[in-house]
């Protein structure tokens, strides 16, 4: 059996560095720098078009986190990808899955060749993000124990909101009208924001 490739998915929370989004981004520079994963995905579309129009979260993070390991000698350019389609959270774990899986057909990776995933997303949509993770990458690695997540925590809103949000996702799930919905009215938020 060819050992597991890490894989290090990186969901995005906007498009200011101003923000929260810092620190959370110096953690995932310092866990690339320790684990050296094999490819890297950053995930986050154009959110916020009035207050930062032409920048993605995924090509924010993608630079931030470049320019800050470049110190460290270690490269992104041949190792990650810019998933800037992605909305939600349900998007951003779904596209993931797609481009790991033609990122294994780009290297002609062998089907047996299983992975380990490490998520990185804020403290409060960590439930959110392992169900999702369930539904979209079982298929990717060996156990469930090959999915791992890493989170900050800086969300200030009731914890409750997320509990709507992972009931709404698990219903997404089966009711893709219902993602479709939710990615439109995203799509019509970042024309505001």
């Amino acid at each position: 059996m060819p050992e597991k490739k890490h894989v290090v998915v990186v969901c995005g929370y906007g498009c200011h560095l101003d923000t929260p989004l810092k620190p959370y981004l110096d953690l995932v520079v310092e866990f690339i720098t320790r684990n050296k994963p094999d490819q890297i995905i950053f995930c986050g579309g154009f959110t916020q078009r009035k207050s930062a129009p032409n920048i993605s979260e995924a090509g924010l993070m993608y630079n931030y986190v470049n320019e800050n390991l470049r110190i460290y000698y270690y490269y992104l350019e041949d190792l990650s990808q810019i998933e800037s389609d992605s909305y939600t959270t349900l998007e951003n774990i779904r596209q993931a899955a797609g481009r790991i899986c033609l990122w294994q057909i780009k290297n002609r990776m062998p089907k047996e060749q299983k992975l380990k995933i490490t998520i990185f997303c804020e403290a409060h949509r960590a439930p959110n993000v392992i169900m999702l993770a369930r539904h979209f990458m079982m298929n990717l690695v060996e156990s469930i124990d090959d999915i791992t997540v890493e989170t900050a925590s800086w969300e200030r809103a009731d914890p409750f909101k997320q509990v709507k949000n992972l009931i709404y996702n698990h219903l997404a799930l089966r009711f893709p009208y219902l993602a479709r919905r939710e990615h439109k009215r995203r799509l019509r938020r970042a024309e505001f924001i």
